[in-house]
């Protein structure tokens, strides 16, 4: 009777004051304040990530309404148009040769049947339709190349975003994809700096960046994530969403991937992803690139939709759909029109502006030095 009577008559502004504040909250309010940042330390981005999960997941979603409309989520569509064979050794992919996983190398497929894809996705309702070759470079392949550009051409001309993954590529092969009508490249940093030499040995982190570059260069979106539970700590989480959000411009696309173990593959025996470390990783990265696309990638498939439902609220807004994931298993077309409509969800129409904006920002580029 004595404690209930001294609550009783403490001021409300004493009460409040007995809460505790996270970094995930001091830090969504500043970025909902100021706008993106691209001076985030490694030591802000951690305290974000190590903050309560309710409290990560509450204002990651408060950051994403602020910047989003937060029922719209982009369905995409991905397909592997050149199937295995690749020579690089990352340790999660069934597509490298030099793993018995029991995928068999494919030639580039035929325009006929990337256009029937793409058609076919348009119709389930994705807006994006993107493009994955297994190839570790574009160089020595002018012909397949060719080939990808009139299938951009060709798709552009559906009314969707066009997206392609074809490993590294060089400045002028960028030009030319922007030239085709390409939205936006996929190239993924895959882990933190410090991390990806347990990984990949045949291709350099600089290398990635620097294809970054060339994408961005050449006025292209840039739409580059990672994959967690290939054995990393939570400091290599942080530093990839480090290294992601300090560059000049932050990814318009950012994909959070959770590893599907293949059998035959160095990464065989890793555990599952838990939705948890899902949610840690899209709210920290929706507070630190507020304007992003976060999209909820590989590994999808393991989760139930109110776990799905969790990582929309914590600030995801796109999802791959359709039966395979380039050569993973990937949920169903039919699964995701049934959560949409529980959910509330509404299809994000495709984006088109963004050239608009890279020209814009060249022409202010220009001014200004002069």
């Amino acid at each position: 009777m004595i404690l209930l009577r001294s609550l009783q008559v403490l001021p409300r502004s004493s009460i409040s004051h007995c809460s505790y504040s996270s970094a995930a909250a001091t830090l969504a309010e500043k970025t909902i304040r100021e706008g993106p940042r691209n001076d985030w330390t490694k030591e802000e981005i951690k305290s974000i990530y190590g903050s309560p999960v309710l409290d990560l997941l509450f204002h990651g979603a408060q950051v994403h309404r602020h910047v989003h409309n937060f029922r719209e989520v982009q369905q995409c569509t991905l397909l592997s148009v050149k199937t295995g064979g690749c020579s690089e050794d990352c340790s999660y992919c069934p597509q490298s040769s030099r793993y018995n996983t029991g995928l068999k190398a494919q030639k580039l497929m035929d325009k006929d049947a990337v256009l029937k894809a793409a058609k076919k996705a348009k119709e389930a309702g994705s807006t994006r339709f993107c493009m994955g070759a297994a190839w570790r470079d574009t160089i020595g392949r002018k012909t397949n190349f060719n080939q990808i550009l009139e299938y951009v051409k060709k798709i552009r001309g559906m009314g969707m975003e066009v997206c392609c993954t074809l490993g590294m590529i060089e400045k002028q092969q960028a030009i030319e994809l922007k030239k085709a009508g390409l939205t936006a490249y996929n190239h993924n940093l895959d882990t933190s700096r410090e991390y990806y030499p347990n990984i990949i040995t045949t291709r350099s982190y600089d290398e990635r960046l620097e294809t970054l570059q060339f994408v961005r260069d050449a006025g292209i979106s840039v739409c580059s994530g990672g994959i967690i539970g290939l054995g990393e700590a939570e400091e290599d989480r942080v530093g990839l969403l480090h290294t992601l959000s300090t560059l000049p411009t932050h990814p318009e696309s950012v994909p959070i991937n959770a590893l599907i173990a293949v059998k035959g593959t160095p990464l065989q025996d890793q555990k599952p992803v838990e939705i948890w470390e899902m949610i840690r990783m899209i709210g920290t990265a929706r507070i630190v690139m507020p304007k992003a696309m976060i999209r909820l990638s590989a590994g999808r498939v393991r989760f139930s939709m109110p776990e799905q439902a969790l990582c929309f609220l914590a600030g995801a807004n796109s999802i791959f759909t359709g039966e395979k994931l380039l050569t993973t298993p990937n949920n169903d077309f039919d699964a995701d029109q049934t959560m949409f409509k529980l959910l509330g969800l509404i299809p994000k129409a495709p984006n088109f502006h963004e050239d608009t904006t890279f020209e814009e920002e060249r022409c202010e580029a220009a001014v200004a030095s002069n």
